[in-house]
């Protein structure tokens, strides 16, 4: 909860003021195209965030974590938003077989565990938990995973528990717990790896998925926001106590300051 420093505030200000005087305008954040919009949505009371909102504060979280230089290999990474679309694509191309055997594997999901995407992304071999941020398409609502690959597992966070029902959870989510375990199988993921799995189900077993007690949402707009803040303090061992609705204003705020300086704040 530090406070914005002053002459990031100014640059943001700025940036509104180019807005206001040329509504049409339209600037470059890392990969991300932005109108005034993409900036009205983010500092809106309750405004919706969209998967260009939450890729761009994942990758700045990703590159704060490469340019620590006092930490030589990390116990995290992160995806972007249209992981789960690749997850989706590859279930798809693989749920006719009958056996959980010789999946077909696309070259998207491969790079993503190798690290290759998204940008300042690490392998999945030096890490030991996935961050995932998840459209429930069919409520509409943004919720926080994590990947556990030491414990194999699945960990939901999610700012509003009461809108989707547990078992309505794990259907949804049901593509990626079979997915995942086929697809670190034919990478030969723990064959090969540093470390081993403590998992003592057999690999084609689907990995449970659990929801973890997390801070919730006061309205209906901030869940892309909880997902994000999640995910940040997550990785950071910090608490969550700080994630509430009161708040979210200002994590708005500061989200807005960081991509125009385009980088991100310790948390």
């Amino acid at each position: 909860m530090k406070a914005i420093p002053h002459d990031d505030m100014v640059k943001l200000l700025k940036l509104c003021s180019e807005w206001r005087h040329n509504p049409n305008l339209v600037m470059q954040f890392g990969n991300v195209e932005a109108e005034i919009e993409f900036f009205a949505s983010l500092v809106k009371a309750d405004g919706w965030l969209k998967g260009d909102h939450i890729d761009l504060g994942l990758y700045l979280i990703r590159k704060r974590q490469q340019q620590l230089e006092e930490i030589e290999i990390s116990d995290w990474t992160t995806t972007d938003v249209f992981f789960m679309n690749h997850i989706h694509t590859c279930f798809a191309d693989n749920k006719r077989k009958k056996e959980q055997v010789g999946w077909k594997i696309r070259t998207s999901l491969v790079n993503v565990v190798n690290g290759k995407v998204p940008a300042c992304g690490l392998d999945w071999q030096n890490t030991y938990k996935v961050y995932v941020p998840c459209m429930l398409q069919k409520y509409k609502h943004w919720v926080a995973l994590e990947i556990d690959l030491i414990q194999c597992e699945i960990k939901v966070y999610d700012s509003m528990v009461s809108l989707i029902p547990d078992q309505s959870l794990k259907e949804e989510l049901g593509p990626l717990s079979i997915t995942i375990p086929n697809l670190l199988h034919t990478l030969d993921f723990y064959e090969e790896g540093v470390y081993a799995n403590e998992c003592t189900r057999d690999w084609w077993c689907p990995w449970p998925i659990h929801r973890v007690d997390v801070p919730q949402q006061a309205n209906q707009g901030d869940c892309g926001m909880f997902v994000l803040k999640y995910i940040e303090l997550l990785s950071a061992e910090i608490s969550l106590a700080t994630c509430t609705s009161q708040n979210m204003p200002f994590f708005r705020l500061k989200l807005a300051a960081e991509i125009a300086r385009g980088d991100a704040y310790m948390p």
